[in-house]
């Protein structure tokens, strides 16, 4: 092994212990959170809250994806004095998504009679800090500091939990807004705590306001070209969870959908709690690697946190699979024999997706990102139309494998469309840095009109 191997798994392994410690307590925390919320709200309640979060969430991960995306994959390209700059374009990037996600979810939600009123507030303030949790956490992400992600997550982990327990328990009162309420305050109070604390950047020459504004808009420009589609992806793959809880609303009640969304959440928790930290530590290191020039080490980085992720699976699966009557009983304080059948696709389903977020890391690399897009849509249609057939007649266990069916298609698209001899030509290639530009290399034209 060379020194430059032992240097790359040497960081990969420390930031990955990390951001395996930054999903202890929030695995544990979600975990927790999905039994102690069911029996203070009541499945039916539980279903609801299921319902309007998803929803949130997909409209979050569009909204601040392009920016987060953007700031992994171009941060590591901006050095003092010129990274004043590029943090006060992300900043106004926020500010803007913030603006939008106001907008498009409170028209989205009053059009479709999911909510309305004063109550249409509680899922805005939630977006707002959705976005800015996402962008901040970026941040820390593309710097490789990987202990303020850990002291970030710890922490609103603990409040997402306690707050929404104490409104619930002082009030005595069984409504989903409260919960949702309790988890928008969990996510706004420590990037309060890190805004009013933080290390701001400073440039040393002065620049008149105007000359600021067009040099965000420069920069947001760059970012936004690589990352709307892979904003467009995030919502996609939030639109999957969409689609499950919301068909199953339809067909068969809050209360279904509310058994699907616990056991859903706990078993996709317990995933994230093993497989995102080889994910979260990956991603940076790729970037900051390719960036850097070192481009067959960014590939290795890739292949090996798919295998880490094949060695992870089995014992796991079998955990789960193994103690599924157990799972159910404790979720939903009943046995549940529809529900415990669940458990092995949800298991499957949550793998395969977590393998997808590095399979496509060659396209996000090549800055292909319409051609992830392309893929995720294909998912998507396949578990839309899937849920519109299927679940009336199989209820939730139809939704479970979907899960594993729009997985399998996203890998093979991602087979299809990964140009693997361009992929060979630029990692063989100097890499395309302007110093204070965001840039991706530039491909042959047959590739970027396919793309």
């Amino acid at each position: 092994m060379t020194a430059d191997s032992k240097d790359l798994n040497r960081t990969l392994f420390r930031d990955g212990f990390y951001y395996f410690l930054s999903k202890v307590i929030p695995g544990l925390m979600g975990f927790l959170s999905v039994l102690v919320f069911v029996r203070l709200l009541g499945v039916e309640q539980y279903g609801r809250y299921a319902v309007i979060f998803a929803f949130v969430m997909a409209w979050a991960s569009a909204l601040s994806g392009w920016l987060s995306q953007g700031i992994l994959r171009f941060q590591s390209q901006w050095h003092e004095p010129d990274a004043a700059s590029f943090f006060r374009s992300t900043m106004l990037g926020t500010v803007l998504s913030a603006i939008a996600g106001f907008v498009f979810l409170g028209t989205a939600m009053l059009v479709l009679g999911i909510e309305k009123g004063w109550s249409l507030l509680v899922p805005l303030i939630l977006l707002c800090g959705l976005i800015a949790y996402i962008v901040a956490i970026a941040r820390f992400q593309a710097s490789l500091q990987s202990r303020k992600v850990l002291w970030l997550e710890i922490t609103r982990a603990v409040l997402c939990f306690l707050i929404p327990v104490a409104l619930l328990v002082l009030t005595r009162t069984r409504d989903y807004r409260l919960l949702l309420l309790g988890i928008a305050m969990g996510y706004w109070l420590p990037l309060a705590s890190w805004f009013l604390f933080r290390e701001r950047p400073r440039s040393n020459r002065a620049t008149r306001l105007y000359k600021q504004w067009a040099e965000s808009r420069r920069v947001l420009g760059e970012i936004w070209r690589f990352g709307w589609p892979v904003a467009v992806w995030l919502l996609c793959q939030q639109g999957l969870l969409v689609s499950d809880r919301y068909f199953l609303q339809r067909f068969s009640g809050y209360a279904d959908a509310g058994v699907y969304a616990s056991m859903y959440d706990v078993i996709v928790r317990s995933f994230s709690l093993i497989f995102m930290p080889v994910t979260l530590a990956i991603h940076p290191l790729v970037m900051n690697l390719w960036n850097s020039g070192n481009r067959a080490d960014a590939l290795r980085a890739i292949r090996s946190g798919v295998i880490y992720q094949l060695l992870l699976f089995i014992p796991i699966a079998v955990g789960l699979f193994s103690l599924s009557p157990l799972m159910t009983r404790l979720v939903l304080g009943r046995q549940n024999p529809v529900a415990t059948a669940l458990v092995l696709p949800l298991t499957m389903g949550g793998f395969l997706w977590q393998v997808c977020l590095l399979s496509h890391k060659p396209l996000e690399l090549l800055c292909q990102t319409k051609r992830m897009l392309g893929g995720i849509v294909l998912a998507l249609a396949i578990n839309i139309g899937g849920n519109w057939l299927l679940v009336p007649r199989y209820g939730y266990r139809a939704a479970a494998y979907l899960t594993i069916a729009s997985a399998s298609a996203y890998l093979l698209m991602l087979s299809i469309l990964t140009p693997l001899e361009e992929l060979r030509k630029s990692a063989a290639a100097s890499p395309t840095v302007v110093q204070g530009r965001a840039q991706c290399d530039s491909v042959e034209p047959a590739m970027t009109s396919s793309s």
